[in-house]
């Protein structure tokens, strides 16, 4: 077998059955396996089967979060190549991986494209690819993700965005990194192992999966009004430049608050505060494209 598949017919309200569908004819006389999620966790009881299998490529066939689930599978042995056909709400992993437009070169780079070692974060025995935080993007994703079939795209985040944004108060967060820790009131943070949240949102603009460490983005707690001006900046990464926020790089840090916050990883929400987050460089290869 060169490749597993894992397909999750529930990603991208119902857009990642019609993409199966697409590239079947693409994975015609090829030794690839096909295997389909049952439910939250069954992605990475999938991966886990073959996480040791060092020759074979594992596709993830859905969104964000069957990644997150995937990888989740295939760590911490890391053994795998790793690649996604992007089928879900967000879409936020593949947009740092060049992959071609058509859909059938997509597949062809996902399966057989030039890898390149990826870091990964990891909280606790949660590992992630993309943005992990606490806050008011934490509060926004747990609305997103009882709420991906009214909607599409970013278009779903955006009204999470709207929903929050008036009735979202900051709270004190404390940040640890070597010893060495500071206090503010807090409206976000994110930690990025990639640039991208919420269908395309530049949050962390520097973050480079290839640097082993993070790019930290703190928002200190704001107003009400302030949040939407400041939010129309994010996709275009200028947010970075108001003096409300602070950017700067960590391999590893504590972050505490009021224990019912929650805490998201790629757009998954994973616990609640008090969080110990770190990198993991070099982690797993990811298929890319050139």
């Amino acid at each position: 077998m060169a490749a597993r598949i894992i397909f999750n017919p529930a990603a991208g309200n119902g857009k990642a059955v019609k993409i199966l569908e697409s590239v079947k004819p693409y994975l015609r006389d090829q030794d690839i396996e096909i295997v389909t999620t049952k439910g939250p966790g069954h992605a990475t009881e999938l991966a886990r089967e073959v996480a040791n299998e060092k020759d074979l490529t594992v596709i993830s066939l859905g969104g964000d979060g069957t990644h997150h689930e995937v990888i989740n599978g295939l760590m911490p042995m890391g053994k795998t190549i790793f690649g996604v056909i992007p089928a879900g709400t967000g879409n936020d992993f593949v947009r740092v991986l060049h992959y071609p437009a058509s859909l059938e070169q997509m597949v062809h780079t996902a399966l057989y494209g030039p890898n390149r070692w990826f870091d990964l974060g990891a909280i606790d025995d949660q590992y992630f690819l993309t943005v992990a935080g606490a806050g008011f993007d934490a509060e926004v994703a747990g609305w997103a993700n009882k709420h991906k079939k009214q909607g599409n795209g970013t278009w779903v985040f955006i009204r999470g965005i709207l929903y929050n944004a008036l009735g979202y108060r900051p709270q004190p967060m404390t940040v640890t990194i070597d010893g060495h820790s500071t206090t503010q009131n807090t409206f976000m943070i994110a930690m990025g192992n990639t640039q991208y949240i919420a269908g395309g949102m530049n949050i962390c603009p520097q973050a480079d999966p290839h640097d082993g460490q993070f790019e930290i983005m703190w928002v200190e707690g704001i107003k009400p009004w302030q949040i939407l001006p400041l939010l129309t900046r994010v996709f275009r990464g200028t947010h970075v430049k108001r003096s409300v926020v602070k950017t700067f790089p960590a391999r590893e840090l504590t972050v505490e608050g009021p224990s019912g916050l929650w805490v998201h990883a790629d757009g998954e929400l994973i616990g609640h505060l008090p969080v110990h987050v770190k990198t993991i460089p070099k982690a797993i290869r990811v298929h890319m494209g050139i």
